[in-house]
């Protein structure tokens, strides 16, 4: 039942992304004709074109052709460079993948142990200068911060590549520059879930039984306190799928994010609406990912 409940909303939601998506790219002004051909074009020519990609019928019958097609497990292909979508998505998403996971690494490895460091010394000034520090990360918007970063590290002191993903280094910039955010969150998200656990019945027992202070806080606390923290790095690692869009186009970072930028500039419809289709398979994928782990970590929900 549950399964059934799940695949039901797995699918409407997808449904209502799809047609939504659909609806807003022919809501956009411009004419994907014009951009092809351009304004010089004859109208005999336009209508050709117009006629050979289909644009020429109806709304209702280019949705339910993409939804045959769909079915059909075909994507299409792109209006300008006829090239099969499911191969320009293959060859982008991956980019997208390994700087979303990269990026999620450097947030925990950054905002766990600061979380945990802020609540072990709460009220005191270690725990308000963490507060601060992850109040101004997450008050960085990454159309500023990378810039930054790459005037710094790369334009200043030449340690990093610029942009593009010719170099190995060239994930780092992007990567913080993604993390930093999100570490942020993850820092205040442990630090309030600690803090509730800390001073339960059963971490007073832990200590009073003389197990060491790192014992308690590691084995005991932060496992009751992990909770609150898989679901942030759920809905952020989906986040971090369908949000790169600005920062692969500062980056030059070719993954899907950037391939959706240069197909809405192109009004290039069917890669369009590929792109967003994948993204918010991402994300419900991830989404069930994440309360799957929430029911590994918390036997009590596995009867939800």
């Amino acid at each position: 039942m549950i399964l059934l409940y799940r695949l039901t909303r797995f699918i409407s939601v997808i449904f209502g992304v799809l047609l939504l998506t659909f609806l807003l790219i022919h809501l956009v002004p411009g004419d994907p004709i014009e951009v092809m051909l351009g304004e010089s074009a004859s109208t005999v020519d336009r209508a050709e074109l117009r006629r050979d990609l289909g644009l020429d019928k109806p709304l209702i019958y280019q949705f339910g052709h993409y939804l045959n097609q769909l079915a059909h497990g075909d994507l299409g292909r792109s209006i300008h460079t006829k090239e099969s979508i499911t191969s320009l998505i293959a060859a982008r998403y991956p980019a997208t993948v390994k700087l979303a996971f990269v990026s999620l690494l450097i947030a925990l490895i950054v905002g766990v142990p600061l979380g945990v460091y802020a609540a072990l010394r709460a009220n005191r000034w270690q725990d308000f200068i963490v507060t601060i520090i992850s109040v101004r990360f997450a008050a960085m918007p990454v159309f500023w911060l990378g810039p930054v970063l790459m005037l710094f590290f790369a334009v200043w002191l030449g340690w990093l590549p610029v942009s593009g993903m010719d170099n190995h280094g060239a994930i780092v910039l992007p990567a913080i520059t993604l993390g930093l955010g999100l570490s942020a969150i993850l820092t205040r998200m442990t630090r309030t879930s600690l803090l509730e656990v800390l001073n339960d019945d059963y971490i007073r027992t832990a200590r009073a039984k003389g197990l060491s202070a790192r014992t308690v806080v590691l084995r005991h606390a932060l496992r009751a306190a992990i909770l609150p923290i898989i679901t942030i790095v759920g809905l952020q690692m989906g986040s971090l799928l369908a949000g790169t869009v600005i920062t692969e186009t500062i980056f030059s970072w070719d993954g899907i994010g950037r391939l959706l930028v240069e197909s809405i500039e192109k009004r290039d419809y069917p890669v369009t609406q590929a792109c967003v289709l994948v993204v918010a398979l991402s994300y419900v994928i991830v989404n069930l990912a994440t309360d799957i782990l929430y029911q590994l970590a918390d036997p009590r929900m596995r009867s939800y």
